[in-house]
Order: C-alpha cells, then sequence, then structure tokens
C-alpha cells in the first residue's frame, strides 16, 4: 500500500497514475473529499482494476492531518510507502490554521507530522520506505530559527527554497533515526505544473518525467536499503552542503518535534 499526499493534480496525481498502472494499491490523498474523488475517477479510467482508497486533509491545519493518520490507522493493514509529495508556493504571507507560515507549514510541517503518525504503520511491512518530494530549490534555502515564519522578512521564493531544503534535511535525518526504513529525498525535475507556473511563471518538461523518481523511489529493488540519500533522475546526488549537516538536520529535527508536539501526544 502507497500513500501519495498531494494526488489531485500535478506530479502527486501522475505519480499515482503511473503507480496504479503498475498495480500498485494506493491511498490518494487530497485537500477535501470531492478533490480525491475526481482523482480516483481519472486514476481508474487509466488503470480500471486500481485498487484505491482515500484519505483527505487541509496540510495547513495539523490537526486534520492527526485526524487523517488516526483515520488510516483504523482502516489500512499496514503502509508499505509515504510519498510526501504535496507542496504549495505561496506568492504572499499567510499563516496557518496553526498560526504557521503556510508554505512551511505544507511542505514542511505537516509532512513530519504526518511521518511521525504514520510510524506504526510503516513498521508493519517488510520493506518500509519514504519517499520525500523536495526540489532542487534546496539549494538556495536557509533554516532561519529566528525567524521561521517569516514575520521579518517574506520572499515568496525564499520561502519555497527554505521549505525544500526542510525537506531534504528531514528526510536524511529520518534516515539517521529509523534505521529500519528507507528514507531519501528527491528532486521531481522542472516539471510543467501548476505550482511552477504559477510560482515561477516558466513551464517545463511534461509532468511524467515529474514522478518518474519518486516511483523509482517507492518501488524499485534498486532502491531497497537505500536510505538518507537525495534522487535526480533515479540517482544518487549530492545535494546542496547545508542539506548534509546533520548538527542542522538535529536542530530542525527538534524545532519541528516540537511544534507538532500537541498533535503528537493527542
Amino acid at each position: 500500500m502507497i500513500l501519495i499526499t498531494g494526488a489531485t493534480d500535478g506530479i502527486g496525481l501522475e505519480t499515482a497514475l503511473q503507480l496504479a498502472r503498475q498495480g500498485r494499491a494506493l491511498v490518494l490523498h487530497g485537500r477535501n473529499e470531492e478533490k480525491v474523488q475526481r482523482a480516483c475517477a481519472t486514476v481508474k479510467r487509466a488503470a480500471p482494476g486500481a485498487v484505491l482508497h482515500t484519505a483527505h486533509a487541509d496540510l495547513a491545519d495539523l490537526a486534520a492531518v492527526a485526524r487523517m493518520a488516526d483515520y488510516l490507522a483504523a482502516h489500512l493493514g499496514k503502509l508499505d510507502v509515504l510519498i510526501n509529495n504535496a507542496g504549495v508556493y505561496m506568492a504572499e504571507r499567510r499563516l496557518s490554521r496553526d498560526g504557521f507560515e503556510v508554505t512551511l507549514a505544507v511542505n514542511h510541517i505537516a509532512h513530519f507530522l504526518l511521518t511521525a503518525l504514520l510510524l506504526p504503520l510503516l513498521k508493519k511491512s517488510p520493506d518500509p520506505r519514504v519517499v520525500t518530494v523536495s526540489s532542487i530549490a534546496h539549494q538556495s534555502g536557509r533554516i532561519p530559527f529566528d525567524d521561521m515564519n517569516s514575520e521579518r522578512n517574506f520572499d515568496a521564493y525564499h520561502a519555497y527554497a527554505n521549505s525544500k531544503l526542510a525537506n531534504a534535511l528531514f528526510a536524511r535525518e529520518l534516515a539517521r533515526r529509523e534505521a529500519w526504513l528507507a528514507s531519501n529525498s528527491l528532486h521531481p525535475g522542472v516539471i510543467d505544473t501548476k505550482l511552477l507556473r504559477t510560482g515561477f511563471g516558466a513551464s517545463g518538461v511534461p509532468i511524467a518525467e515529474g514522478a518518474r523518481t519518486s516511483v523509482f523511489l517507492a518501488t524499485s529493488a534498486g532502491a531497497k536499503g537505500v536510505s538518507g540519500k537525495y534522487f535526480d533522475h533515479c540517482t544518487a546526488v549530492p545535494p546542496a552542503t547545508l542539506a548534509e549537516d546533520q548538527q542542522l538536520a538535529q536542530r530542525l529535527w527538534a524545532w519541528t518535534e516540537n511544534a507538532v508536539r500537541p498533535w503528537l501526544a493527542a
């Protein structure tokens, strides 16, 4: 069973299509039930025999993320792969329901919480994997612990780049802490998605290419047992120097764990 966050459009939907064509059982996540059902219909047309489950939560609402995790724990026997794919690019500063800057809240904090809550399900798999979609933009990222909510200075691109660096650091630290699973991050490519057009005013390569590395890390025998790496074009490559900073990764982990503590303890 493979859970894909942000599976209702863009790279997430394409990832679902490619995995469904392989015969993989999937859980499609979206912001609301209507969007998820539309995605299910799209996948069913492409792969009529697909085994699909659904889950929905607004990732800018950590209580909703926790409720979704509880629902999945009650309805799934195990989880083989979690693909932390959902992402946003915010043109202006907004705060989440819980008071975090939305780019960081959705792209990093929500996925940290979801992964933590789903670890018991992943432990039931013989080959558990967590795949976190980062971006080449992580190379421009920083982790401003004195201004995590961009109160002093909000820049849309920097907020996005910072969140993508957080993704890479999270995947690396998860690999270090949980040696029983494979945790990797990736750059999907400069892909022709709504996020790219909205955030960067550019077009990219076909969306099918954007799902390739996620699908590889989720399913390939060649990725079995590989952990703590950053991938591009299905190949492990060196990330930015900051993404390999273990002290920074541990500090970010501690900061994020403290941020989500009320929902971890619930």
